[in-house]
């Protein structure tokens, strides 16, 4: 009975040649991951946030959009701020609320109705309230408080969409005025600019911030827009965008006082 012939020699040879070349071909090794650079100090991440968009002194022009399930409504301002103590927004379209003004200077946070030529007080009780009808609050467009001074912050580095983010745990500090038991921002790793922050009371998750469209002001990279989301409302939003923006420039001191107020809401 005939028997059958052998695979030639040559083709063990080729699988076996193959097989040798497959195993060099990976590493013995995998390559150790980068280290991580130095955390900077609380301090700089601090203060880069609490001087995001004002540093010494700022003029913007703002668009508000705000989406809510009973419908859409855009609101147009402007807006002068001196350091972290100083700061008038004044509505300028849709004209039924135009003069509608917020101010804030050493003496408190006003509200302005200008068909009654009427300025309130908020108090302070009040920061977290909306603020004409949308999804931030009173203290977002004026920040009456300071992540330097109202709260302590950790920071660690931490990977999302494989990228490197600096990422900071914000507590209150006692007897702060706030009303959230943590804020949890994500920033850019190397300007430490936000790209999310979240806000919690008791771990329970209640609104995000997004910022968007990064451009550079006086040699600064900027988000030139913020969109807030609540937590229980998902499709639902606010968005505030940047129409322009500008970085110490001359905003005199009348601009800050009641008569400066009236004066600006009447333009």
């Amino acid at each position: 009975m005939p028997t059958r012939p052998s695979r030639p020699a040559r083709s063990r040879l080729t699988l076996l040649g193959l097989t040798v070349l497959t195993l060099a071909a990976v590493p013995l090794y995998a390559a150790a991951p980068a280290a991580a650079p130095a955390l900077p100090t609380v301090k700089q991440v601090v203060q880069q946030l609490d001087d995001l968009y004002r540093s010494k002194s700022s003029q913007a022009t703002m668009t508000m959009k705000v989406v809510k399930r009973r419908g859409t409504r855009s609101l147009t301002m402007e807006m002068w701020t001196v350091g972290q103590d100083k700061a008038l927004i004044v509505i300028r379209k849709p004209a039924r609320e135009a003069g509608t003004a917020t101010l804030r200077n050493k003496d408190g946070l006003y509200n302005y109705a200008p068909r009654a030529d009427r300025l309130i007080r908020i108090p302070s009780g009040l920061l977290s309230s909306s603020w004409m009808g949308s999804h931030f609050s009173n203290d977002d467009l004026v920040r009456e408080t300071s992540w330097d001074r109202d709260y302590s912050t950790k920071l660690s580095w931490a990977t999302e969409g494989g990228k490197r983010v600096l990422r900071a745990s914000m507590i209150p500090k006692p007897g702060a005025p706030v009303v959230y038991t943590e804020v949890r921002s994500i920033m850019d790793a190397t300007r430490y600019f936000p790209i999310r922050t979240e806000y919690y009371d008791r771990g329970k998750l209640i609104r995000t911030m997004r910022f968007e469209d990064v451009k550079t002001v006086s040699g600064r990279h900027i988000p030139h827009r913020m969109i807030l989301v609540p937590a229980k409302r998902p499709k639902e939003r606010t968005e505030m965008i940047y129409e322009s923006l500008k970085l110490d420039v001359s905003v005199p001191a009348a601009t800050f006082t009641k008569r400066g107020l009236r004066r600006a809401a009447k333009r």
